[in-house]
């Protein structure tokens, strides 16, 4: 009888310790879901940031394209406004997941200790399988809206450019050494003729990227264009922009087309019709451009003013 009531109480004495001692190997919900939530933005902020590089890549190849003639101008505005569109988004997302400076909160040592009752061995491991499926179904319902989201941005209705450049100065006030956000308000500045604004916007992708093509080029482009008289040294400065764009993209069509007009202007004749036939060589020979330019060259050719 002994050895058996020492049995018994052995076994009462187990199921007492594993009840008291139950909430200290028990699992807290609350921060198994906020490790879960981290854990998902953190791969999600990962995933914008390439496709931000992505998309700024797709951005700089519009660009060429369209400057070389393998893009219609309608194909170049359409494709441009939907990678502008879903740039801007990516980028107000990755604002909103910016971690925040706050320390994280955690349960105070003085809480007490939730009260333990002969059901805690089989309390935690149904609470474990409810709050799984309630992980499950809370990133399942953050995920759906996301795409659907990315669906509306991906769709072919051009944004509001107004609308748009508001967004981005508000953007660029807060972080004005943002390049890539730069490059798109030069861009929308110049769409919109807001040209002292776009010159600004220039000057600081310069003054971020000394090397940026596109900055170069749309420099020298209000240079010519918003001359009050034809000033030599005036046209030496945008040759200046335009040569550092030549020296890596020797063959870009609408950069040798500035660039002769500007030799032109200096009256370096042979200089401007190798730029120019530079840039006939490069554009589509059926498109309106390249009768321009053809035209200008025979013009030149024959020693007349070529427009």
């Amino acid at each position: 009888m002994s050895v058996l009531f020492l049995l018994l109480c052995g076994i009462i004495l187990a199921l007492i310790i594993a009840a008291i001692s139950s909430p200290f190997w028990r699992k807290d919900p609350t921060n198994t879901m906020l490790v879960s939530e981290q854990a998902a933005q953190d791969q999600e902020r990962e995933d914008l940031k390439v496709e931000r590089e992505v998309l700024s890549h797709s951005l700089q190849e519009l660009e060429v394209e369209l400057a070389q003639g393998r893009l219609e101008p309608e194909d170049y505005s359409r494709l441009k406004a939907t990678d502008e569109r879903r740039l801007l988004h990516v980028l107000d997302r990755l604002e909103a997941l910016k971690p925040e400076s706050t320390a994280e909160q955690t349960p105070s040592a003085s809480t007490p200790l939730p009260r333990t009752s002969w059901a805690a061995a089989v309390i935690p491991g149904l609470l474990v399988l409810v709050l799984s499926s309630g992980i499950y179904g809370y990133l399942h319902e953050r995920t759906i809206p996301n795409l659907v989201d990315l669906r509306t941005q991906m769709g072919t209705d051009a944004p509001d450019p107004l609308k748009m450049v508001a967004r981005l100065e508000a953007r660029l006030r807060e972080n004005p050494d943002d390049l890539q956000g730069q490059v798109m308000a030069g861009r929308s500045y110049m769409a919109l003729e807001r040209i002292e604004d776009a010159k600004r916007a220039w000057s600081k992708v310069l003054e971020l990227d000394p090397r940026n093509h596109e900055g170069h080029f749309h420099l020298g482009v209000i240079l010519v264009e918003t001359r009050k008289f034809d000033d030599p040294e005036m046209f030496q400065t945008a040759l200046a922009h335009f040569d550092k764009v030549i020296a890596d993209l020797p063959t870009q069509p609408g950069v040798n087309w500035y660039r002769g007009l500007v030799l032109w202007y200096l009256k370096r004749y042979r200089e401007t019709e190798e730029a120019w036939a530079t840039a006939f060589k490069n554009l589509d020979p059926g498109s309106q451009d390249a009768q321009f330019v053809k035209a200008a060259l025979a013009k030149l050719r024959a020693g007349e003013t070529p427009f």
